[in-house]
């Protein structure tokens, strides 16, 4: 396949981000009554948008595969300038909003609007507009559950030979030990955090062996257990200035994904894990890029 081909399929949110700062500290149960916040400011965000532009910045071509308001989606999809066929926009509605308060220690609290919702088989009719066939790649993103899981199996059943790479995020604690299961036999990489990772340990027993984990916990070192059950831990440097979290998990997948396709390619399917280190500093040097700028998409390579 040739340098400029379109290699990867990234599924989750675009969204617009509102983003604030707070000098009150959050505790346990999150900002509490009469937070002020200051600063606010909108930016391109949602998890898929996030990893399309991170892969742009690389200079890796993708595909997004999303859902979109037709009242306000034309200001993003030109933003990001190209791969948006597969992006269902939904007339009369309004892209996904993230509502994000930073405290002065780097908390965040997320008040989020999901967007454009369609059912099922709206969701499966746009699947089968969607070639999987050509692809090294599929990313899937935080997205509605069922979503996730049917996308995942339609992608490894149209290509058996794609590399899936699942990031469930917020939806992870929400799912019951069935949905876990479905969506982990399509899976080839699980990226998630430290609490997203004990959440499925805890809610489906057994459901990791033989699986590839990547286990990020903010500044602390990531996390990698590999398929045969070696572990390995690599530590995040410090960034300075710190200004901005938002996103900087969306830019560590992005930034991980170039490297994890040349492993690909160099030692093939069953062996990319020998790379593993190189794919995880890749991702962990873009997510510190991204947390030197306010907003999730503004960064740029370095």
């Amino acid at each position: 396949m040739s340098d400029d081909a379109t290699r990867v399929a990234v599924m989750g949110a675009v969204a617009y981000d509102i983003i604030g700062k707070t000098d009150k500290i959050f505790d346990r149960n999150g900002p509490g009554l009469n937070c002020k916040v200051s600063t606010q400011q909108e930016f391109f965000g949602g998890c898929a948008g996030n990893i399309a532009y991170g892969l742009k910045v690389l200079g890796t071509r993708c595909s997004l595969l999303s859902l979109a308001g037709g009242e306000d989606f034309r200001r993003y999809a030109q933003h990001l300038g190209s791969g948006l066929s597969g992006v269902l926009s939904v007339k009369g509605a309004h892209c996904a909003k993230a509502n994000i308060i930073t405290d002065p220690n780097g908390t965040q609290f997320t008040a989020f609007s999901p967007g454009p919702e369609v059912d099922r088989a709206t969701w499966e009719a746009h699947l089968g507009n969607q070639s999987f066939t050509a692809l090294d790649m599929f990313v899937c993103m935080p997205f509605p559950v069922p979503f996730m899981e049917r996308t995942l199996e339609v992608a490894k059943t149209a290509n058996p030979n794609i590399f899936t790479l699942w990031v469930p995020g917020q939806y992870a604690d929400s799912m019951s030990e069935e949905d876990l299961r479905r969506a982990l036999v399509h899976c080839d990489l699980l990226i998630g955090n430290a609490h997203e990772i004990s959440h499925i340990r805890q809610s489906a027993p057994g459901c990791l062996a033989g699986k590839s984990v990547i286990e990020t916990d903010g500044a602390r070192p990531v996390r990698t257990v590999l398929s045969d059950g070696n572990q390995r831990t690599l530590p995040t440097p410090r960034v300075s200035p710190t200004v901005d979290p938002t996103g900087c998990g969306d830019a560590f997948v992005a930034g991980l994904i170039p490297q994890l396709l040349l492993a690909l390619d160099a030692v093939g399917s069953p062996h990319w894990e020998q790379k593993i280190n190189a794919i995880v500093r890749a991702g962990i040097h873009q997510a510190g890029l991204c947390l030197r700028q306010r907003g999730s998409q503004t960064y740029t390579r370095r």
